[in-house]
């Protein structure tokens, strides 16, 4: 009898990695959601008309459209940190994982992508290669765009990176164990082809811009 109780196993101490996987998904997508809250207000700040952390202050704040804009990007960040938040509800595992996660991964791509090509163009400039960094239409001062690029590397460009890594991950935990190799290499394969097109852009001295309507 007492041989058979040492060979019994007890399965509430068994930890296996899809069971620590289910503990700690869910707090990536919080935390995500937190990152994509935290830029919210700053946008805000911007969208009525706050000039601090712009190239230039007043005289970059005033182009045109960048108050909607910025005003967009606020109801961008928040509606999507309520969608990380509900990645974890049980609502989102009654949907297709291509439908829900379509949006997380094209915004893991835009933000690591927009985090690693912003740090490297800005540690450029300021290590001394001033044509890494193409700075807007009006005059700048040398000390405007110094501490621009000090704005970005230091909090902006770290935000995006942040908020890029844990989307990865939240996605990666939601779509499993089967595909998560896939959703990694996808990922990784569009993060380097867009970093890639800027860098060439930058190297050949142009600019990819979205003209926006002036009215």
């Amino acid at each position: 009898m007492k041989a058979a109780r040492d060979t019994k196993t007890t399965p509430s101490v068994i930890r296996t990695p899809d069971s620590r996987a289910s503990q700690t998904g869910p707090l990536i997508a919080y935390l995500a959601a937190l990152a994509a809250v935290a830029g919210v207000p700053l946008h805000l700040y911007w969208a009525l008309g706050g000039t601090w952390g712009y190239p230039g202050g007043a005289a970059a704040a005033g182009l045109p459209g960048l108050r909607a804009v910025n005003l967009v990007v606020s109801a961008l960040l928040a509606c999507g940190a309520v969608y990380l938040y509900g990645l974890a509800r049980p609502w989102a595992r009654r949907r297709p994982a291509l439908l829900v996660l379509a949006p997380v991964w094209a915004a893991a791509v835009v933000c690591v992508s927009h985090g690693l090509f912003g740090i490297a163009t800005k540690s450029l400039y300021l290590a001394g290669l001033k044509s890494a960094v193409s700075w807007p239409e009006h005059d700048l001062t040398a000390g405007q765009k110094n501490l621009a690029a000090l704005h970005d590397l230091v909090i902006f460009e770290p935000w995006f990176l942040v908020l890029g890594f844990l989307l990865a991950l939240a996605g990666r935990w939601f779509a499993g164990p089967a595909v998560s190799r896939r959703w990694t290499l996808s990922l990784v394969a569009a993060i380097v082809l867009i970093d890639a097109f800027g860098a060439a852009l930058a190297l050949t001295h142009h600019r990819f811009a979205v003209a926006l309507p002036t009215g």
